[in-house]
């Protein structure tokens, strides 16, 4: 191992594991797990001009254009093409330069350095420079704004641990070591502002595309920068996003012309892009399932969350919520393949006379009766598919139909079973969110002081082989004990026109659209 921590490490490794030694909603159709976004159809040669329509499932009034805040589909499409971060991670987390063309860190990984790209220019025209970087993240840091990004590196970082060395390079000095930091800072709630940004209505920041319109709850307008560090692009004149809530209307608008790109496509949906339009996806996009609070009755019972999950049929379920894709999965976030995916660990198969067996240890006289909330699409699908394997395993699942709009003001966090999908995460973001102490992500209330240490440590180190050890003993204490069913994982899918050409999708609803064009 070498002395330093380097981006030439990283990106001659690839990704997984390699990250390590260098170092955050969804939908659903399959291809045979080639790394790369799949999309019918050869590209066209790129040309100028023209504007992108589409049009996205949730909008909301409360939402801001602020990249630090953004959570949402529309907030996050402006983070990503209005602004940029230091570092990019494709869908399988491999790291390539942005707005930083180098980063390494000492051996310790305690302190991180980053080169900024030279010639990159803000909308204003203002250079960019370390200055706007510190301040972009001691802003993050600030509680008072509620950053998404708060919740992950302010257990690493304070304020007086960000510092420009020169005009060109920012250091970061942690209070606890982190080896993942850049993978963590390629999340578009990173993105970096201009220094002493407070009003982000118009917008100033270093990507394609600059703010030209916002309605959070219906609409909002990008219009092209042509200063725009990445030579000769973006292609597109303009891009109109719209809130299209209802998913047949979305599916609809896509199939008749009158949008170019619709996303969430879930279920038997994805079935229906064909003719004129194609899905493009990532083929792990995120995983479904039910999550129950594990400290609550009667889900603290071990033996009741066994026994959901062996009478969950896993390839029924997946046919209906991901049809074409089946990938079955063990209870735990990470798919297979991801190269901290715990050697031989296998899903529980369905056994519905061991579900009714475990209900009897536990005390269960009769069936096992729950509500669970779902809103329309893959939560609900997974939901009702679930209910439909389980009555054989002596489980009654209740399934209580909510309106998405108020789903997470009203249920989500507040009911403990629930309906779920979540967006894929690095292992290091997704064991300490959603199964950590505090973690921000934490709907099963799993709570294990022999797990908080066992990821604490696989994050310190940067010895490849102890961090593949280390998570995968963290994901075998969450297998079998955390209380959820994860039947299987689904693609995040798009619907597009065939003439859209140059999509660029990562994680976590993360869209560039710098290469976008239309053929």
């Amino acid at each position: 191992m070498t002395n330093v921590i380097n981006r030439r490490t990283m990106l001659k490794t690839g990704a997984g594991a390699a990250l390590g030694v260098g170092l955050l909603g969804l939908a659903a159709c399959g291809d045979d797990g080639g790394s790369a976004p799949v999309a019918a159809g050869a590209a066209g040669s790129p040309k100028k001009g023209g504007t992108l329509r589409w049009a996205v499932a949730a909008g909301n009034a409360t939402q801001v254009p602020d990249p630090a805040k953004a959570g949402g589909t529309m907030p996050l499409l402006i983070a990503t093409n209005c602004y940029d971060t230091l570092v990019r991670a494709d869908e399988n987390y491999t790291l390539t330069p942005a707005l930083a063309t180098e980063w390494s860190s000492t051996p310790d990984a305690l302190t991180w350095t980053f080169k900024l790209r030279p010639g990159v220019k803000f909308h204003d025209g203002s250079p960019l420079t370390a200055q706007d970087v510190v301040y972009s993240f001691k802003r993050i840091l600030d509680p008072a704004l509620a950053a998404v990004g708060l919740a992950q590196i302010g257990p690493y970082l304070q304020a007086s641990g960000i510092a420009a060395a020169d005009q060109s390079t920012v250091k970061l000095t942690l209070t606890k070591a982190n080896a993942f930091i850049p993978v963590m800072v390629s999340h578009a709630c990173f993105s970096i502002v201009k220094d002493g940004t407070t009003d982000f209505s118009k917008g100033n920041g270093t990507g394609p595309f600059t703010l030209a319109g916002f309605d959070a709850a219906a609409r909002t307008s990008l219009a092209r920068f042509d200063g725009y560090w990445q030579d000769n692009k973006p292609y597109l004149d303009a891009i109109q996003i719209v809130v299209i809530a209802e998913d047949a209307t979305r599916l609809q608008a896509v199939t008749s012309g009158s949008q170019d790109v619709v996303d969430n496509i879930t279920g038997a949906n994805t079935l229906l892009l064909k003719g004129s339009v194609e899905p493009y996806m990532l083929k792990h996009g995120g995983w479904v399932g039910l999550t129950m609070f594990g400290d609550t009755s009667p889900f603290d019972n071990r033996k009741i969350i066994e026994a959901m999950q062996y009478a969950a049929d896993r390839k029924k379920i997946m046919s209906v919520v991901a049809p074409g894709i089946d990938i079955i999965s063990p209870d735990i976030p990470i798919p297979p393949g991801d190269p901290f995916f715990p050697s031989g660990m296998q899903p529980r198969p369905y056994d519905p006379d061991r579900a009714k067996a475990l209900l009897k240890e536990a005390g269960v006289s009769g069936n096992f009766t729950f509500d669970v909330y779902a809103y329309e699409g893959d939560k609900l699908d997974t939901a009702v598919s679930f209910k439909s394997t389980a009555e054989a395993g002596g489980i009654n699942a209740n399934v209580i139909t909510w309106p998405h709009a108020t789903f997470f003001t009203d249920i989500f966090k507040k009911k403990p079973a629930i309906g779920i999908s979540v967006a894929r995460l690095h292992v290091s973001q997704a064991l300490p969110r959603l199964y950590s102490k505090g973690g921000d992500l934490n709907i099963t209330h799993f709570s294990n002081p022999q797990f908080d240490e066992l990821v604490s440590q696989a994050t310190a180190t940067a010895d490849e082989a102890k961090q593949k050890q280390l998570f995968s003993d963290a994901l075998t204490l969450v297998n079998d004990g955390a209380a959820n069913v994860i039947p299987g994982w689904e693609g995040q899918v798009y619907g597009k026109n065939k003439r859209v050409q140059g999509l660029d999708a990562s994680n976590g609803a993360h869209m560039y659209l710098a290469g976008a064009h239309l053929s």
